[in-house]
């Protein structure tokens, strides 16, 4: 799966990103879908929609287990590099039904960028 087909995905979940990627549509590449995907995961915990949220992560590990190479590092450059932040303030049973929604290889991704990066 390329970022285009990325795209159609997630407004299957999330239908007001199509006007968002509209918007961008120029200069659509990997990292500006999984930028708009990931921030809008972003409210989603923000607002505590624990349903809309858990279709995302679902959908994000589709992305990654499905997506081409481009598509994987977008996602664990921006996604899986954004979510510690996103979830710093979270309560920790929300933050831990977060991490557990994630699939084994998103998880082990996270692991190995938070715990590994080499400081």
């Amino acid at each position: 799966m390329n970022y285009t087909e990325a795209i159609k995905e997630i407004v299957e979940v999330i239908p007001e990103t199509e006007l968002e990627f509209n918007e961008s549509g120029k200069v659509a590449t990997p990292y500006k879908v999984i930028s708009v995907f990931t921030g809008q995961i972003r409210n989603l915990i923000n607002s505590n929609d624990r349903i809309t949220l858990m279709k995302c992560l679902r959908k994000m590990n589709r992305l990654y287990s499905k997506g081409d190479q481009k598509l994987k590092n977008a996602i664990e450059n921006t996604f899986i590099y954004s979510l510690d932040s996103f979830t710093f303030c979270c309560e920790p049973a929300f933050k831990k039904m977060i991490f557990s929604r994630m699939s084994l290889s998103l998880q082990n991704n996270y692991l190995h960028q938070v715990y590994k990066s080499g400081i």
